[in-house]
């Protein structure tokens, strides 16, 4: 009867177990407020910087490692919020050359910012290839001309949304908005931004529509190159990387093709 008992407990807790949802992503959550008379001008006096997930350490070099002298060189802070239609983001980006943009280069290969987001929020967080609702986004500027690239070539099922602006030199959004200031105190610049979420979306793949309380996956990177010369590729730093030694390759940390290496955002009432 004991040896009954004792079974039955193993089987129950075994389920219990098996019971609770993956986990998965990095703990790191960015809180995202509810917007409120947001103006796309690059001044965030109405954003809540206190905020935020920074980019600041040798631990989130990705690639390029022996080009990264410090904060100064290149180091971000990024924040967002969001209305029902809208995510913004903005972000504090040091950098001691800043806006070094090649015309018809890739934007993987200039002065950059990767976001990394997925618009299911009921998304397995434990999955190791991206699906049709997971999203790379590149955005860059040459400080007065904005541009995106979508990245979708690691996705099996990519749910009818081809790469875009893969190119450069193209603003795939609709209704996107962007601007930028240098900021000689903070020794780089700052970006405030607007993405429309239905350009994320399209018959088969459905809008994400943001609620106090949701969270989604997300991450995000920061490129940086000094000069403006072919063959030259850009530093390249991770938010929710955390590495140790000097040799680092991008497919060593490959959060272009596995989520689960992403952290979270999670949209707040306030």
């Amino acid at each position: 009867m004991k040896k009954l008992i004792s079974l039955m407990m193993l089987v129950l807790a075994l389920t219990l177990c098996l019971a609770v949802p993956a986990t998965a992503y990095v703990d790191r959550n960015l809180e995202a407020p509810r917007a409120k008379d947001v103006v796309i001008d690059a001044d965030l006096s109405e954003w809540d910087t206190s905020r935020c997930l920074r980019i600041d350490s040798e631990a989130q070099i990705i690639d390029q490692i022996e080009h990264w002298d410090g904060e100064a060189d290149c180091s971000m802070e990024i924040y967002a919020m969001w209305d029902e239609d809208n995510l913004y983001i903005a972000a504090k980006v040091k950098d001691d050359t800043p806006f070094v943009y090649r015309e018809g280069f890739p934007l993987d290969e200039l002065d950059a910012i990767i976001l990394f987001l997925s618009t299911n929020p009921d998304a397995d967080p434990a999955r190791t290839a991206y699906e049709a609702t997971d999203w790379r986004i590149v955005q860059s500027t040459d400080e007065y001309d904005f541009f995106n690239y979508v990245d979708r070539e690691m996705i099996a099922d990519n749910g009818g949304y081809e790469t875009q602006g893969e190119y450069g030199d193209e603003l795939v959004f609709d209704d996107y908005e962007a601007a930028t200031v240098r900021d000689k105190e903070l020794g780089g610049w700052i970006l405030e931004s607007k993405i429309p979420l239905h350009n994320l979306a399209n018959d088969t793949i459905a809008q994400l529509v943001p609620a106090a309380g949701m969270t989604i996956g997300f991450d995000f990177s920061v490129l940086d190159v000094d000069l403006p010369c072919p063959g030259i590729h850009s530093l390249r730093m991770e938010g929710a990387a955390s590495l140790d030694g000097r040799d680092r390759k991008p497919e060593m940390y490959d959060v272009d093709s596995n989520p689960s290496l992403w952290g979270t955002l999670t949209f707040v009432g306030e």
